[in-house]
């Protein structure tokens, strides 16, 4: 039996003796065959040989309405036959057949099977941070191909942070980086995640973690009362700066930031999602704003928690508006959740600002992203507190637990545990701060444990077996990803 990651539901092998299939494919499905291009492109770098389009008796593509949304039957009897009622589980089928066969001197090795697979939880995503560290072009569509080769849905882009804003802007051009992604980049980057049944997220920053918006145009973002800024400090005594916040009590600061979502919802039409931060804001600045003072007094808050949660409601609002469902990461406290829709999908994170099961009692459905072991941090590898591998993902994790190194965090002394529920709808790696040379080797390792344990959750395939078989899948998908 051939090692597949994630392992498939049913995998029945009728002989393990390898029969050699003609190196062709064919579909009738219009709709499949850009998947099937883009596929063929794939098998070209990992065997150096592109299938021919169009022939039977090798690949053969099929719709079947009578699969569910997401699954595909695949078999390998005699020729290759693999069947879907979608695009998405079209995909899963490809990436399987990437996964299952060798080249043979005319065609495909492979073993004599039936599989059926279908996903437990349909939100299986990567983040990659786009906002601090520079990663060209060609390195995100290395990465569109990892998400197709493990069976990854969702590719999150977190374009804009404290040091970039990578995404082109006609409202407010001062706004991009000199380092961006070009409107025609963002379209070809569309068009090649999905033909790989790859989803893209794309992220905007509010209201914290914004001092590009604010220093390039106060006169919007930043309400004028505390233009100048110094002086702020935050809980812990520590100086902060006021640029990193945005202003939540002005008109025009609210106008601009859903400019800006309108903006990016427009580069990403297919998105079902648009990430809108949320987190990490340093909010005891607004009491000290004339804008968000005002603003509380005119709308009954209480104080700037309450103007927190109030915030992030109006732009998941917008985002609403605009057809998309609204994430934010956990960062909005839970006193004033209540005015935040309950559409709104929250990244939980850091068990800090609103608790896992808090969130889910509230009525939210989350993502668990939990800080340890999911987190890929290049520079601070350098601590064996926080440097974790594959192997505590597979043995020492699952979708329902969270984790934390930090002794701030209310999962540093015991994991927090939620029982089954549809409320978590997957999770998320995260590789934040490094560039994609510091990252890769770590993301395609941890990013395959955690294909494994979201797409079946109840995996029980120990990391002694995962490491038996991964070196082969390893080294293929690093044929797929090298630069030529």
């Amino acid at each position: 039996m051939a090692f597949l990651v994630p392992a498939p539901k049913k995998y029945t092998v009728t002989d393990e003796a390898l029969h050699t299939v003609p190196f062709c494919m064919y579909t009738a499905e219009a709709v499949f065959l850009p998947h099937l291009q883009a596929f063929a492109q794939c098998m070209d770098k990992a065997y150096g040989r592109h299938p021919v389009m169009g022939e039977r008796g090798g690949l053969e593509v099929y719709r079947d309405d009578t699969l569910d949304k997401q699954a595909y039957r695949l078999d390998t009897r005699e020729e290759i036959k693999l069947y879907a009622s979608d695009e998405e589980g079209l995909s899963y089928g490809l990436a399987t057949v990437l996964q299952l066969t060798d080249p043979a001197p005319w065609g495909f090795f492979v073993e004599r099977a039936l599989i059926e697979d279908k996903p437990d939880k349909s939100y299986r995503a990567f983040m990659v941070d786009l906002g601090r560290a520079w990663h060209p072009f060609p390195k995100l569509l290395k990465y569109v191909d990892v998400c197709f080769f493990y069976k990854i849905r969702y590719f999150h882009l977190h374009f804009a942070d404290t040091c970039l804003y990578t995404l082109p802007s006609r409202a407010f051009p001062k706004l991009t980086s000199a380092r961006h992604y070009t409107y025609e980049q963002i379209e070809a980057l569309r068009a090649y995640a999905k033909a790989r049944g790859v989803v893209l997220v794309p992220e905007f920053e509010c209201p914290g973690h914004a001092p590009l918006l604010t220093r390039a145009y106060p006169e919007v973002f930043k309400d004028k009362s505390r233009a100048e800024g110094g002086g702020f400090y935050n809980e812990q005594g520590a100086p902060i700066s006021s640029d990193d916040l945005l202003c939540a009590g002005s008109a025009a600061a609210e106008e601009g930031v859903k400019t800006l979502l309108s903006e990016i919802a427009a580069l990403f039409p297919e998105a079902p999602y648009l990430h809108i931060g949320g987190d990490e804001a340093n909010i005891a600045l607004w009491a000290q704003c004339e804008a968000c003072r005002r603003y509380m007094t005119e709308n009954g808050l209480a104080d700037v928690y309450e103007l927190y949660s109030d915030y992030v409601g109006r732009m998941a609002r917008h985002v609403l508006s605009l057809g998309k469902t609204p994430i934010v990461f956990e960062g909005f406290p839970r006193k004033g959740a209540d005015k935040i829709p309950r559409e709104t999908v929250v990244i939980a994170w850091e068990s800090l600002y609103n608790l896992p099961n808090e969130l889910v009692e509230d009525g939210f459905s989350i993502i668990n992203a939990s800080w340890k072991p999911l987190y890929i941090v290049p520079g601070m590898a350098f601590s064996e507190q926080v440097n974790w591998q594959a192997r505590d993902i597979l043995e020492n994790w699952d979708v329902y637990t969270w984790k934390n190194w930090w002794s701030r965090s209310k999962a540093y002394e015991a994991p927090i545990c939620l029982p089954a529920t549809d409320r978590v709808l997957g999770a998320m790696l995260c590789a934040w701060e490094g560039n994609f040379e510091q990252e890769i080797s770590s993301v395609m390792s941890h990013l395959a444990a955690m294909s494994e344990k979201t797409w079946m959750v109840k995996s029980d395939r120990s990391y002694r077996d995962f490491t038996k078989g991964f070196r082969r899948l390893y080294d293929r998908l690093a044929k797929i990803i090298q630069d030529v």
